[in-house]
């Protein structure tokens, strides 16, 4: 591939990445703008580029599809802690107890902070509610996950539960 053309795609990638007001993009996406390209290779120019000015381009997976998320060191500003106690919560609640949290489950558990927390998480796409067949389910966006990457290393639910045992969620 011609060098300028390279250039130019990798600026492209990093400019729609940075100024993509979700923080986040699906790889096929990405994919489709490579033009045949090497797409590994791009995505990794994207990546050293980014990290030159601070933010990380971070993987992963929602709904069987691979998306990249940029983050930052840090906290996310428009979060509160108690917003974050309840993503990291329902994070870890997925991980251990099951994957497909029913969202009338969600409510009895968190009723206290439903209106201040969950519904909060759930409008600024960190949470998002899913309907399949019958059943309305809470999945955690690649938005939530990168929200606490910096946070919250390696949620353990038990560990969770611990520091909340003598207080009522």
């Amino acid at each position: 591939m011609e060098k300028e053309n390279f250039n130019q795609i990798v600026t492209k990638i990093t400019k729609l990445i940075l100024t993509n007001q979700q923080k986040m993009i699906r790889e096929e996406d990405l994919k489709n703008l490579c033009e045949g390209s090497n797409f590994d290779q791009i995505i990794n120019e994207v990546y050293l580029n980014l990290r030159k000015v601070g933010f990380e381009l971070i993987t992963t997976k929602f709904l069987d599809q691979k998306y990249f998320v940029l983050t930052s060191e840090g906290k996310d500003d428009n979060i509160t802690p108690s917003q974050y106690g309840t993503l990291a919560l329902i994070v870890a609640l997925s991980k251990e107890v099951d994957e497909n949290i029913k969202v009338d489950d969600l409510k009895e558990i968190f009723s206290e902070v439903w209106s201040s927390d969950v519904k909060f998480l759930i409008e600024n796409d960190y949470l998002r509610k899913i309907s399949i067949d019958d059943l309305e389910l809470v999945k955690i966006t690649p938005l939530g996950k990168a929200a606490l990457k910096n946070i919250i290393q390696n949620i353990q639910l038990k560990n969770l539960l611990e520091i909340f045992k003598d207080r009522k969620l």
